[in-house]
This record gives structure tokens, sequence and C-alpha cells, in this order.
């Protein structure tokens, strides 16, 4: 059997793959999220949770779901948002937890704190507080790029500062060739002492080689216990 680390780093990086997702009532959690940012025309129909006004919406399924002999459960959380451009931001996010509704739970909250701020400011609700949008030049033109929280998963409590490798992250961004529309990255960086790093980078859903093998290239903390690293980005 895998230990922890190594399968949630799995999950991070080989989700979606074979399965088909279980419908579940997660608007209520869109809703309450929305309603606890001050949110008061929030509408929810076929295509999911949103704004009134606003062509952004989303959904979330229960993907897959699996108790493991250690008896702790691992659920894997599918999230879809449709922008207003049409395009369709899928991500599927793991959770852990000693029981199935708290591993739910789990990834919700890693959902919340390295997505959701993202989309929100990005699409939703430009004067959101809680996330900056910041200039970047692509292709020669102005852009704009949020940045979400380098968030890390670790067998120990980790001192190393991650913020450190922002400016390189968006250096690495920076260098790419881009249409003028929407794009959105999300990193997963997977590291085991025993093992060479697990690095999967995605542009717009898909893996991009490129930018994947540039971020792996990173001075990402050494140590002995393992850690899992996400980062999701939205370029506008």
């Amino acid at each position: 059997m895998m230990r922890a680390g190594l399968w949630i780093i799995a999950l991070g990086l080989c989700a979606g793959c074979g399965k088909e997702a279980r419908n579940t009532k997660t608007e209520a959690f869109f809703v309450d999220w929305l309603k606890a940012h001050g949110e008061t025309n929030i509408v929810s129909d076929s295509k999911g949770v949103g704004l009134t006004g606003n062509a952004t919406r989303l959904k979330a399924s229960i993907y897959d779901s699996k108790k493991h002999a250690d008896g702790r459960y691992v659920v894997e959380t599918e999230f879809r948002i449709r922008m207003p451009s049409g395009g369709e931001i899928v991500e599927f996010v793991a959770g852990i937890g000693d029981t199935e509704a708290q591993a739910i739970n789990d990834s919700l909250l890693n959902f919340t704190l390295t997505t959701f701020h993202v989309v929100y400011k990005g699409f939703m609700n430009p004067a959101d507080p809680h996330q900056t949008l910041r200039p970047i030049t692509l292709n020669g033109q102005p852009r704009q790029i949020a940045m979400g929280d380098i968030y890390m998963r670790s067998g120990k409590t980790n001192q190393t500062d991650l913020n450190l490798l922002r400016p390189k992250i968006e250096d690495a961004i920076g260098r790419l060739t881009l249409s003028p529309q929407p794009h959105w990255i999300k990193i997963v960086y997977g590291h085991v002492k025993t093992n060479p790093p697990t690095v999967s980078v995605t542009l717009d859903n898909e893996e991009h080689p490129s930018l994947t093998a540039a971020i792996k290239d990173l001075p990402w903390p050494e140590g002995d216990d393992f850690y899992m690293v996400k980062q999701f980005i939205v370029i506008k």
C-alpha cells in the first residue's frame, strides 16, 4: 500500500481517469460561499450556481470515493466552471478524511484555498479584495494575471516560504504564446525524497510539456518527507 503522501499526490496528478462523475448536492457549498462574500443576487439553474447578470456558472460533483486499508477515505470532487467566454474550467480536487463526509469537505476546502478566489475575482467580482489582478505582458500585449495561493500539504510543518517562487512562476508563464482569450493554469508539484518529483502543469485543462519542464526546474525545497504543492492561475 502506498503511504498517504503518495496516494494524495497520485490523486492530485491523475484524477479523471476512466470514471464517471456521480452527481451530488454541492450547490449549497457555492451558495453559502457566495453569501459569505456579500453576494445577494445568487442564481442556481441548470448550468450551475452563479450571479444574476453574470454568465459564469459553478458546478461540482463527487467523481470518486475510496476507503483505504488504513480506514481513511480519499474523495475526488469534479469542479466545472463555465466562464462568460464559453470556455469551461475542469478541475479534479482530492480530499482526505476519516469519513467520506470529512473527505468531501476537505476537497471543498482545497478548492476554496486554491481556486475559488481566483475564479471569483477573475470572472465574477473584480472588486473582491481577497485576490489581486496584476499586469503581465504576453506576446508583447498587456494582460492581467491572478495567481492563487501556493498551497502545500506536507507530512511535517515546512517552514519554506514558497512565495519566493511566485516571480519565477510568473516569469515562466510570461514566456508563453497565448491567444487573447482567458486562460487558466494549474500547477501540481509532488515531492518524495526517495523518488523523482512528480510535476503536472496544465493549460486550459490540457497538459503543457514545456511549462511543466520549466516549473520542474524551479528551486523547490528539498526534504526528507513528502509534500504536495498546488497553485491555480488565471490570465485575462
